[in-house]
């Protein structure tokens, strides 16, 4: 009898505890609003440590900019200077590389014998390297886009990639320039270029026609200079061949009288002969040389400049003359 209470006991007692530890774990606390974040940043109760914790939940759940606004109050309140790099990575997250790099270089400053120092100072480097992007939109969609007179590969809406600095940013379609724009971007940075119709046909055509005629008296003047230098060198080949011909023929007929007066004087003599034909020989081969390569580094110019034209006329239009 005394068994069975036991036995009644011990199972009354194990039966709460098997359900308690057969119930599903307590939800996780729900990430507040932006009005609630920044009421809890600026609660005077809220440490350093409530901070972070609160930065890293809502890093988790990609808030990265409420992540941000939570580490720097941390940081505030604790001068913790690895929360610096923390933000560094939640503006990156943003494509924000120039405030991730002032974050960097601000924890540098506050921890002068940071560990970590090489490899910070690695990740500011790539940074810097970024490329900044450029948005570039029309009231058209598929507008072709130059950038510096070079075409793009891709239409409007678009994005592209370039170097940090100065660039001209040209829209064209329908055979016309729609619009022109002069930017200037640092590394990561994104700007947004949107484009209406603004610039008539007629004066973009005008444009083109202008810069085409300027470029196609250029074009004449320096192939009349190619011509002229190709004639003159190649006129100085023949002649020098001509001339070494001469002396060749002399210094042989010497060679032969040489050979029944064997005298110092004759020997002496075939022997500047034969010199100064080998030296225009020489000459020859030289100036032919130069004349033939005066010629084909031209003409390749030429086709590679044909080439360009008939390439950006078909990407940009009547416009595309611009860079010729």
């Amino acid at each position: 009898m005394r068994l069975l209470l036991f036995a009644l006991v011990v199972f009354g007692l194990a039966t709460p505890a098997d359900a308690q530890s057969a119930a599903e774990p307590a939800a996780p606390a729900s990430l507040p609003s932006d009005d609630e974040l920044a009421a809890l940043l600026s609660n005077p109760v809220t440490t350093a440590a409530d901070a972070y914790e609160l930065g890293r939940r809502l890093f988790e759940a990609r808030r990265y900019e409420s992540a941000e606004q939570a580490w720097l109050r941390a940081f505030a309140l604790g001068r913790d200077p690895r929360l610096l790099v923390a933000v560094a990575d939640t503006r990156q997250r943003r494509g924000d590389e120039p405030g991730a790099v002032a974050m960097l270089e601000q924890y540098l400053v506050e921890r002068p014998e940071a560990p970590d120092a090489e490899s910070i100072e690695v990740r500011i480097a790539t940074l810097l390297k970024s490329p900044a992007v450029l948005l570039v939109r029309s009231k058209k969609d598929g507008r072709a886009i130059l950038v510096d007179g070079v075409p793009s590969s891709k239409k409007t809406p678009a994005e592209l990639e370039v170097d940090p600095g100065v660039h001209v940013v040209v829209v064209v379609g329908d055979g016309r320039q729609v619009g022109e724009k002069t930017v200037q971007v640092g590394y990561g940075e994104v700007r947004e270029l949107d484009f209406g119709d603004e610039v008539t046909s007629a004066v973009a055509v005008k444009q083109s026609e202008d810069a085409k005629l300027a470029a196609q008296r250029a074009m004449e003047r320096e192939d009349q200079t190619i011509r002229r230098a190709v004639i003159a060198t190649g006129s100085i080949a023949a002649a020098s061949l001509v001339t070494g011909a001469v002396l060749a023929g002399v210094s042989f007929r010497q060679d032969r009288e040489r050979r029944s007066d064997p005298s110092q004087e004759s020997a002496d003599r075939s022997d500047r002969l034969a010199l100064f034909a080998n030296v225009s020989f020489g000459l020859a081969a030289l100036s032919a040389i130069t004349s033939f390569t005066l010629f084909m580094t031209h003409k390749n110019k030429r086709e590679r400049a044909a080439a360009r034209v008939r390439i950006e006329t078909f990407g940009a239009g009547a416009s595309a003359t611009l860079r010729f």
